[in-house]
């Protein structure tokens, strides 16, 4: 093999690369499928896919036609079934629509200087500048690769194609890849120039009205998901902020009466006493002291939302023989979002009182910690568990997303707005098991709210 062939190979090697990252782009921010995340996977793939480009360059020869899509399209069919966990044949369909967005783009290339001058663009010229722009667009998504990851990893439960959504993608497509193929292919479908040029024309504009309206459907689609989650947290919100009220109007109510009880309270103490029934007013003492500790029991961390949230589940706490602990104090000024609190507080303190009230053992109690070392900041948050729950320490949420539910998934996007993350255990303490849910937040990078 010559340096020129072996050169021609590598070319088309790195072709069959583009193709590939593009499929694999179109299939992870179109079709929002999962990502191949095992590293030692992932080397491994890319391995075998420049491994297989580069013998089949050299096997079948450079510049053979099919060739460039031969590799690619294979290894998307096994991206699909290495990442999916269920429908992984099916999936594979997948395939002809991704291909009909990269086909649809590609036809743009050659369809529009056709329809502008009668000519197609030279391909050497035109790939090799459309080989420029690719590897620099690719080479600015891997700097902001991190920002990019974090940004899924938000958003992650909270996008999903529905039906008609998918319906509208797989036919936008099918008919991609049937015009995409028309437009390049014009020339030789025998109709006259000015014909095909009007043809390649109104393909063009098909192609760019279906791709634009791709990319909206999934903005708009993230969008509405996002607003809706909002809104629940705004409603969840202002349901707190309005029970803590009332909750607060209550307290206030009772210590006015005990206030205004408060003379005849000294009468009878002072009638005992002059009797000498030191018992009687030990037991009356005692019953002032326990019904002005009912007036007094609030929790307080010094946050005003995370207040509200604790003191409107102690209520429902105490109607089901349940304590709860307090430890600690939120910094002043918080840097964390009011409605971020609430979504961490509310989700945390509603598993732990759904977890006890299905439980039978006594005493029931949740114990709240708050922790702040430099700008890391520590919640957790923990209650007793049966004997038959069993979590292995150390378990991060993060990893496990498809077992949880909402509640755990809003957490997550909570913590993560704050590089943070979730880690879940079972302890064991006072030989019962004991749940542990703490979230770490790091809020040295994020200004006050």
């Amino acid at each position: 093999m010559n340096f020129r062939i072996l050169l021609l190979c590598v070319y088309q090697v790195i072709s069959s690369a583009e193709i590939l990252l593009t499929l694999l782009f179109i299939k992870r921010v179109v079709y929002l499928e999962p990502a191949l995340t095992d590293k030692n996977v992932r080397a491994w793939y890319l391995a075998a896919f420049f491994l297989a480009s580069f013998l089949t360059q050299v096997c079948i020869g450079p510049g053979s036609e099919g060739t460039a899509f031969l590799i690619p399209t294979l290894f998307f069919c096994i991206h699909i079934f290495l990442t999916r966990k269920a429908h992984r044949i099916a999936g594979i369909g997948l395939l002809i629509p991704t291909m009909g967005f990269l086909t649809g783009f590609l036809a743009l290339l050659f369809g529009i200087p056709y329809t502008l001058s009668g000519n197609y663009p030279k391909i050497s010229s035109w790939t090799y500048a459309v080989d420029v722009i690719f590897w620099m667009g690719a080479g600015l998504l891997y700097w902001n690769r991190q920002k990019i990851r974090h940004r899924l990893r938000l958003d992650a439960p909270y996008r999903k194609l529905g039906r008609w959504e998918e319906f509208f993608l797989n036919i936008s497509g099918v008919f991609l890849l049937a015009a995409g193929f028309m437009i390049i292919a014009v020339k030789e479908m025998g109709m006259e120039e000015k014909a095909s040029r009007i043809f390649a024309g109104f393909g063009c504009f098909a192609v760019i009205l279906l791709e634009i309206s791709a990319i909206v459907l999934i903005q708009q689609e993230n969008k509405k998901d996002y607003f809706q989650y909002m809104t629940t947290v705004g409603e969840h919100y202002l349901k707190t902020e309005l029970n803590h009220f009332r909750a607060y109007q209550e307290r206030e109510e009772n210590i006015r009466r005990f206030r205004h009880d408060m003379k005849n309270h000294f009468l009878c103490l002072g009638e005992l006493a002059g009797r000498g029934d030191l018992e009687k007013v030990k037991a009356y003492i005692q019953e002032l002291q326990e019904e002005l500790g009912e007036t007094g029991r609030e929790l307080r961390t010094g946050n005003e939302i995370a207040d509200a949230i604790l003191n409107e589940k102690n209520l429902i706490a105490r109607a089901g023989d349940i304590e709860i602990r307090l430890e600690g104090k939120l910094p002043d000024p918080l840097t964390v979002r009011a409605t971020d609190i609430c979504t961490i507080f509310a989700n945390a303190l509603d598993n732990a009182l759904e977890s006890l009230m299905n439980q039978e053992e006594s005493p029931k109690w949740i114990s709240v910690y708050i922790r702040q070392q430099g700008g890391i900041l520590s919640l957790t948050f923990q209650n007793p568990v049966s004997s038959g729950v069993i979590l292995p320490p150390g378990t991060t949420a993060k990893k496990e997303k498809e077992d949880h539910g909402l509640g755990i998934l809003n957490m997550i996007y909570a913590a993560e707005k704050y590089k943070g993350r979730i880690y879940r255990q079972i302890l064991e303490k006072d030989k019962r098991k004991i749940y542990s849910l703490e979230i770490l937040l790091f809020l040295q990078d994020f200004p006050v709210q």
